[in-house]
């Protein structure tokens, strides 16, 4: 299952004479916070930069044109709003998803972990 949300901008990013509103976005991951940071891209656009790297697709331009520069150049702030959702909106279907496995059942506190068995009861005798 790909954790991407699909939508259309409102008002979509002009480039190279074409308006590009469809959009797809993929769920961020700590590895696009790091990529910013190296990239050297300023903390103060560290969202938009993480947002350059996860959209998946922006209309008919190729992955490697959108880029941070794009994005602070022509994105609107309506536009951004719906990005950031569409965000939220793959990070849902992760969030729904179940565990394949049962629940495992944990020791309440470290010490019901290292409990001993209790003695056998002692042989009776008549």
């Amino acid at each position: 299952m790909a954790f991407t949300h699909s939508t259309t901008l409102p008002v979509g990013i002009y480039h190279d004479g074409v308006l590009h509103r469809e959009v797809t976005v993929r769920l961020a991951t700590v590895g696009d916070e790091i990529a910013v940071i190296e990239a050297g891209i300023p903390e103060s656009g560290t969202a938009v930069g993480i947002l350059a790297r996860c959209l998946t697709r922006l209309g008919t331009l190729a992955p490697e044109d959108i880029t941070y520069s794009l994005l602070c150049d022509t994105l609107v702030p309506e536009d951004y709003a719906v990005l950031h959702a569409a965000q939220l909106e793959a990070k849902k279907k992760l969030s729904a998803l179940k565990p394949a496995c049962a629940t495992t059942v944990l020791p309440l506190s470290d010490s019901d972990s290292t409990a001993s068995e209790p003695p056998a009861p002692a042989a009776l005798t008549l």
